[in-house]
């Protein structure tokens, strides 16, 4: 899912509520568009894709039609209202698969057509579908894009997905629905590619110029997938905060509440937020300037452990910082490690918000006492696909039993969901450009995964900075609400692809954690931006090196 950095309460698409974009406001007229005639469902021709089965095929023209705010999201922004579009929907199977998906096509009217097509992404659990509509299909459906998103022949209601049950895993007990795995992971995403520019072809009587693919999260992690098993499906793919090394980085999430669960204590969050600050203080400076921007934290070496005994304030009154706590917080920022203390994953940032309703440490309080929770699409992952136990307890496994599972989960699902193959040469003989740029602060998939992948692309090609760039963005989390997010990444990959205007760095803006509004430009790795004098809330202070 892609959210906007104004989305106020916009976390990982897995536990945002959207709100389905077909709700409308009743108030308002919602008449049919149907002045040039094309939106009917019988001038639509049935697209062709090899092993499916079309159930139905439905097209509704929609004039003035609103599209209403999720109030779970706590917007106060206006409904978007005035959308004119042709609402296609195409239902699907695969001959003995038992599997029934839907892809979803927003058309605007041929005056507003700008000649390209984007298919959308998912995040968490969800493929895509309507249910993310507002943050992935409607800003580029307002830009004139033909816009596609499918469902991947699961629930795209998020509400489907914020508990621990995750029925459509197994097709029996104990046994993995692979037909739906497979469409969740990667087939899904390529015969939306398919349908939705045959749909584009039917409606307007041409292909479209351009096509790109844009998601975050869940949807980064289809991004590369398409990039690397489906390389002529987009012109251009835009990939944020991707959701690769799918096998490995859920461990990082559930590898905290390991520590606390040793000794059965669980401190408030105010502590891991102090602990954490204490790190941000220690390391702001390292790009040349106590800025509010943590810009390279992987230089940050500092170590919680001199906390333990002295006084931070919780929350107005005064505490002391407990060796539990610093435990817990260093168990977040250096990863899993095995029984024998081997590297297993990557942990998060020094300057994440590990703490939180969507965070690795995910503890409660209230007077007497706190617990801890484990975070649910990591739990999921590993009672649903790797155990084949629904009911398994993962808090209760021995370290030789991670071990074990850890293991499990690369060697049976790397090849089908792992999407850390960093061989793009068909994507570059294909002519294909990708953006992806990630979240130095991400509090959910550690960013050095991100990082790992880039450094494995250049190693195997040397040139792929011809057709593959990442930028890391100082101190934005995973829901791209904090620190500096880029402002207009997809322009940044349309002039790319469309004028050969490859990017060197991209514009980003926002709150530093002082609340100060910030702008520069972030380098394409591996460049970092390194202060070099002036006023540090502009872009011009700062030089790639």
């Amino acid at each position: 899912m892609f959210c906007s950095r104004h989305a106020v309460s916009c976390l990982w698409a897995g536990f945002a509520l959207s709100v389905r974009a077909k709700w409308a406001d009743p108030d308002l007229s919602q008449v049919a568009f149907g002045a040039n005639g094309l939106c009917k469902t019988d001038l639509i021709s049935y697209p062709e894709v090899e092993g499916v089965q079309i159930l139905s095929l439905s097209a509704t023209d929609l004039r003035n039609h609103t599209f209403i705010r999720n109030p779970l999201l706590g917007f106060k922004s206006r409904p978007i209202e005035g959308v004119d579009f042709c609402n296609i929907s195409v239902v699907y199977t695969h001959p003995g698969w038992n599997d029934t998906i839907r892809i979803t096509t927003y058309l605007p009217p041929v005056e507003q057509y700008n000649g390209k097509f984007q298919a959308n992404g998912g995040g968490g659990w969800v493929t895509g579908g309507e249910s993310l509509a507002e943050f992935t299909m409607i800003p580029s459906l307002l830009l004139g894009f033909a816009v596609s998103t499918t469902d991947g022949g699961h629930s795209d209601n998020i509400l489907d997905h914020l508990g621990s049950d995750l029925p459509w895993a197994h097709s029996s007990p104990g046994n993995i629905n692979w037909p739906l795995l497979i469409d969740f992971s990667y087939l899904a995403l390529h015969e939306m590619s398919i349908v939705g520019k045959a749909l584009v072809k039917s409606f307007y009587g041409t292909a479209p110029k351009y096509s790109y693919f844009y998601g975050a999260s869940t949807g980064g992690r289809q991004a590369h997938m398409l990039a690397q098993r489906y390389p002529e499906d987009f012109d251009g793919i835009l990939a944020v905060a991707p959701a690769i090394n799918w096998t490995k980085f859920l461990w990082a999430a559930l590898w905290p509440l390991r520590t606390m669960d040793k000794t059965g204590t669980y401190p408030r969050p105010c502590e891991f937020e102090a602990i954490s600050a204490a790190a941000f203080k220690a390391c702001d400076g390292l790009d040349g300037v106590e800025d509010g921007v943590l810009s390279m934290p992987s230089r940050c070496y500092f170590d919680p452990h001199i906390l333990v005994g002295d006084i931070f304030d919780c929350n107005g009154i005064e505490a002391i910082f407990t060796s539990v706590a610093v435990d817990t917080a260093f168990a977040a920022w250096t990863g899993p490690r095995s029984s024998t203390g081997e590297f297993q994953w990557h942990g998060f940032p020094k300057d994440a918000h590990i703490w939180g309703p969507v965070a690795p440490i995910l503890t409660a309080c209230d007077e007497d006492k706190c617990s801890g929770s484990l975070f649910p699409i990591s739990d999921t992952w590993v009672r649903y696909f790797v155990a084949k136990n629904p009911g398994l307890d993962v808090r209760t496994l021995s370290h030789q039993q991670w071990d074990n599972f850890f293991l499990a989960s690369t060697n049976e699902y790397d090849s089908v969901i792992g999407t850390s193959d960093p061989d793009l040469s068909r994507f570059r003989r294909a002519g294909g450009k990708m953006i992806t740029w990630h979240g130095m602060a991400d509090q959910v998939i550690p960013v050095n995964g991100t990082i790992d992948y880039a450094k494995g692309v250049l190693a195997k090609d040397p040139k792929a900075h011809d057709y593959y760039r990442l930028f890391l963005a100082p101190g934005a989390d995973h829901s791209m609400n904090w620190g500096l997010a880029p402002t207009d990444p997809l322009t940044a990959l349309i002039d790319w692809v469309e004028h050969g205007k490859s990017p060197q760095t991209l514009r980003v803006a926002g709150l530093n954690a002082y609340g100060t509004h910030l702008e520069r430009d972030i380098c394409m790795y591996p460049q970092v931006q390194h202060y070099a004098g002036g006023d540090p809330t502009l872009p011009s202070s700062f030089i790639c090196v």
